[in-house]
């Protein structure tokens, strides 16, 4: 007999704490808290010289916008002058591949600017990603460099 209560005594300790474990996994479950995208809102790697630190596609405006800002720029330039961007390879938004313009088109380090394309087509809610290129040049007492950034852009359409 003394086997069977070992063994029923071994089985309600552990059975309770395994039965706690488990209700707190459902709550944090259903607190979202192990759906990575409810955490993730904007993620951007690249673009250096440039950082982006927004981009948002809204549905009601149809524009992907991306807001860059400007860290040092090569070869000692004191401004940059952005002469295009694109973004291709584009997932959860639509066309694939666009052509956007940037507002200011010369900067200096420190500032920042925004890259803004038109007719994209977004869900609200839903994850987007795509690579990104953007096109400038620099003058510096050597001539004129033309350069090309790239990198990655990704967020949750609204």
């Amino acid at each position: 007999m003394a086997k069977g209560q070992s063994a029923l005594e071994y089985m309600m300790t552990y059975g309770w704490a395994i039965l706690i474990i488990v209700i707190v996994a459902v709550i944090l479950y259903s607190m979202g808290i192990f759906n990575p995208r409810a955490s993730v809102t904007a993620t951007s790697s690249g673009f250096s010289p440039f950082a982006a630190s927004a981009a948002v596609c809204s549905s009601s405006s149809s524009k992907l916008t991306v807001a860059f800002t400007v860290g040092g720029l090569p070869n000692g330039a004191s401004s940059a002058t952005i002469t295009g961007a694109s973004y291709s390879s584009g997932s959860g938004i639509s066309p694939a591949i666009n052509s956007g313009t940037a507002s200011p088109t010369v900067v200096s380090s420190g500032s920042s600017f925004n890259v803004t394309f038109s007719t994209v087509t977004c869900t609200p809610g839903v994850g987007f990603s795509a690579s990104g290129v953007v096109n400038y040049s620099v003058t510096t007492a050597a001539g004129t460099a033309t350069y090309s950034a790239t990198g990655t852009i990704a967020g949750t359409g609204s």
